[in-house]
């Protein structure tokens, strides 16, 4: 099967050699720390819209799910799941963690130790960190992280939502404009494709502190009144 050049990779195929966007592993890192259940509908089904903008199975497109709070854990991992209908049914079954704290630099940390850890990634593909954050303040260890995290070849694509986080710390986690913050749960659905894009218009950084992403298309931020 061949693939359809798009900008907002509704696309893909069985064939990973057909088309780069193929050969991605995606991890989400979501702010799991309490909240209302239908503020938490709200992320899930952000989640859900997102994987769905490709094609999910194991030779294409592999979705893994970081939850954190105070610690973090990883329920659902990039050989989980080989289709979008059985990856969004766990996903709608995750729940929050009963704690108010929330600690991005614990999710950063098992993204690099478990979830894109050197034996588990496929050789060659790009890889996203998509971070939905509603409470974010940055701190030593959470910008330190995140510039690991980068440094070691994943493009960060940072979303806030509601005023609880911290622009200038969202641009740093995610630098180069690839965030957006909405201003409350609701408008996390309107996000979805502008964020899809971010994937699909920026080349993966490559490892170490050398330069970042070459000249292209780049998305403004948004943010959402």
């Amino acid at each position: 099967m061949s693939c359809v050049s798009s900008n907002i990779c509704y696309l893909c195929c069985s064939d990973t050699s057909a088309c780069d966007e193929c050969d991605i592993e995606l991890a989400f890192l979501v702010d799991a720390s309490t909240k209302s259940n239908a503020n938490w509908q709200h992320v899930l089904n952000f989640v859900n819209s997102y994987a769905a903008s490709f094609t999910i199975n194991q030779t294409c497109v592999r979705v893994a799910v970081i939850r954190y709070a105070a610690s973090a854990d990883a329920p659902i991992a990039l050989i989980s799941h080989s289709s979008i209908s059985s990856l969004q049914t766990h996903v709608s079954l995750l729940t929050v963690f009963n704690v108010a704290t929330s600690n991005l630099a614990t999710a950063l940390q098992l993204l690099q130790s478990q979830v894109f850890q050197a034996s588990v990634v496929r050789s060659g593909a790009k890889k996203v960190a998509v971070i939905v954050a509603d409470e974010l303040t940055c701190t030593a260890a959470i910008t330190t992280e995140a510039t690991s995290v980068r440094n070691s070849g994943v493009l960060i694509v940072g979303v806030g939502v509601t005023a609880n986080v911290n622009t200038a710390c969202l641009s740093q986690v995610a630098p180069s404009n690839r965030y957006v913050q909405a201003a409350d749960y609701s408008d996390l659905g309107s996000r979805v494709s502008q964020t899809v894009q971010f994937v699909c218009t920026t080349p993966a950084p490559g490892p170490g502190p050398g330069p970042g992403p070459g000249p292209g298309p780049s998305p403004g931020k948004y943010i959402v009144h």
